[in-house]
């Protein structure tokens, strides 16, 4: 596994990807920055709606989304993936490491973005540090729930991005949540649910409350072993 979690870090780090998700994650503290710069008085009355706006609801599903599908489907499509998968070895055993890694470099980055640009955008009291906190807590945990989706997806198909980037715009952004029963089918709405069961009262208002908690690593498990069985599927064919 360790050598599977090495090749992936080298894979995911060495291409202009990584580049392009920094640029991405770095888009709010640069916000900040520019904020800050401009007066006290330009900065937001509520901190809480900036973050989730930006980072919640826009730069960690694009983010999880290139390094989930690229984790993986790069690696199906390019044919390199076929030396791994022609060993007798358990496919949860491909699949873990590369979650680990994706899901890994995703929350890194994004939870530096959320601290650096919550502390430029709100401050350093400690109602809004305590807040910025719990928006990192749900941000890691999202990251991983989203890089498990966006996997399963490029371990399913070849067009993960197409489909994954619908998921994310469509579902995530704009159906999930407005119908009723839909939050507990909505990444979104678990990591709000963590952010408010973590933040001061009166913060985040959600349905799924605690249970986000719950949700986001049952949703976990079931993706990761969805993942593995469709792995498993996976037809090596003798011109590979």
């Amino acid at each position: 596994m360790a050598a599977i979690a090495i090749v992936t870090a080298r894979a995911l780090l060495g291409r202009r990807r990584t580049i392009l998700m920094l640029l991405l994650a770095g888009a709010p503290i640069l916000l900040g920055l520019l904020i800050r710069l401009s007066g006290r008085g330009a900065r937001p009355a509520n901190l809480e709606p900036t973050l989730e706006g930006l980072l919640v609801s826009t730069i960690l599903p694009l983010v999880a989304l290139v390094f989930g599908t690229a984790a993986l489907g790069s690696e199906l499509d390019d044919g390199t993936a076929i030396h791994i998968l022609t060993k007798p070895i358990a496919r949860w055993v491909i699949v873990v490491p590369k979650l680990v890694v994706a899901g890994g470099l995703t929350a890194a980055m994004l939870v530096v973005s959320t601290i650096l640009s919550g502390i430029l955008l709100g401050g350093t009291a400690s109602h809004e540090i305590a807040v910025i906190v719990a928006f990192a807590v749900a941000i890691a945990i999202g990251s991983f729930v989203y890089v498990a989706i966006f996997l399963a997806l490029g371990a399913a198909t070849s067009r993960g991005l197409v489909i994954g980037l619908g998921y994310a715009l469509l579902w995530e952004g704009l159906l999930a949540g407005a119908l009723p029963g839909t939050q507990l089918l909505s990444v979104r709405e678990y990591i709000r649910g963590i952010i408010s069961a973590l933040a001061p009262a009166g913060t985040l208002t959600s349905v799924v409350g605690a249970q986000g908690f719950v949700a986001a690593v049952l949703a976990l498990v079931v993706i990761t072993a969805l993942a593995s069985l469709r792995l498993a599927a996976y037809e090596v064919r003798a011109s590979e």
